[in-house]
């Protein structure tokens, strides 16, 4: 397939995407204020914010770890495998944001990644953070359904699946997954341990705001109402069996692991860079980006324009990319849900 015809593709979603965008922004007006609202409050009392949902998601019988940085992250969660040589991973920014991938197979860890997307892209570019076949043509159907069998086959066979969360609700710990393949949440039920590794600032007050959260990153990044699947994760399963006995983990993982990620985001709070962390890492800002289709396609989006810019201002160990000339359109700033301008 030529370069041509997948840059088509790519051009041909994002231009629907901006359309079905703008039709639903007018559905819900209110949405972006919404969203702003939530996410500014959190970021106004940061910590405590934190405080609240480390003991909400405990009290759901969670294993709840921070993570100082990316360095950390990785070491938990290959502490967690406790020598297992295979884990399931689904699709998330976050496990680009601290190389966790490659820093599992570093380690002898067969990575099996659930995301259809990304099994048919056959390739190490993370081009979007929810589209990996933006600029990748899929004709072979039966290759598809293929492919969606093997990925079932193998994650029901495994003993630990690691997602990232869109939305960690402090008020009660509820983990929230959102996805449009449902692969995110076989990932997350059929291994008898699930992994999640999130980043504090997915932290909201509410479960109505974790909804408007999700609605959000679903108009403004994919011009969809709301992606197919929402899933809402309260601790390890539990039942109560004839006797009223409370039974944990007969129906889902036994254990559920949270690997809370700081990565400069407790200092970013303190500092003036504080705004930037209200991204959803929707990728809104990429619709318009003029230069995405060119550097986006062949590096990665985190390394094109806004998102790189946000990433690079406070992450810790996110390494700074040679400079690019984005033309300095500030197109991405006219539709950013939360109002970030750079």
């Amino acid at each position: 397939m030529s370069e041509a015809k997948t840059t088509v593709k790519a051009q041909r979603i994002l231009k629907n995407i901006d359309s079905n965008r703008n039709n639903l922004i007018q559905k819900y007006p209110r949405l972006a204020s919404q969203v702003n609202e939530i996410k500014s409050e959190v970021v106004k009392n940061f910590k405590e914010h934190v405080e609240k949902a480390i003991s909400s998601l405990e009290n759901k019988g969670c294993h709840v770890i921070v993570a100082a940085d990316s360095a950390s992250a990785q070491q938990q969660v290959l502490k967690i495998l406790a020598g297992n040589k295979q884990v399931a991973i689904s699709k998330n920014p976050i496990f680009s944001e601290i190389g966790l991938r490659d820093f599992l197979m570093a380690n002898g860890v067969e990575v099996k990644n659930t995301d259809l997307g990304e099994r048919l892209a056959g390739t190490a570019i993370d081009v979007h953070p929810w589209i990996a076949t933006l600029n990748k043509e899929i004709t072979d159907q039966a290759l598809v359904a293929q492919v969606k069998d093997e990925i079932k086959r193998t994650v029901s066979n495994l003993d630990y699946g690691i997602t990232g969360a869109e939305a960690i609700v402090e008020q009660n710990g509820t983990i929230t997954l959102l996805e449009s393949e449902g692969n995110v949440r076989f990932t997350s039920n059929l291994p008898y341990n699930h992994i999640v590794v999130v980043g504090m600032d997915k932290i909201v007050p509410t479960l109505e705001d974790a909804l408007t959260v999700c609605r959000t990153m679903s108009i403004y990044g994919l011009g969809k109402d709301m992606l197919s699947y929402i899933s809402f994760i309260n601790g390890p399963s539990r039942t109560a069996d004839i006797e009223f006995k409370m039974v944990q983990g007969m129906h889902g993982p036994k254990e559920v692991y949270v690997i809370l990620i700081d990565n400069g985001r407790l200092a970013a709070a303190e500092s003036e860079k504080g705004d930037l962390l209200k991204c959803l890492s929707c990728g809104s800002c990429l619709v318009n980006c003029p230069n995405y289709l060119t550097e986006g396609l062949e590096r990665g989006y985190r390394y094109t324009g806004k998102r790189m810019r946000v990433l690079t201002a406070f992450l810790e160990g996110v390494p700074i990319t040679e400079t690019t000339d984005c033309g300095d359109c500030r197109k991405c700033n006219e539709l950013c849900p939360v109002g970030i301008q750079v």
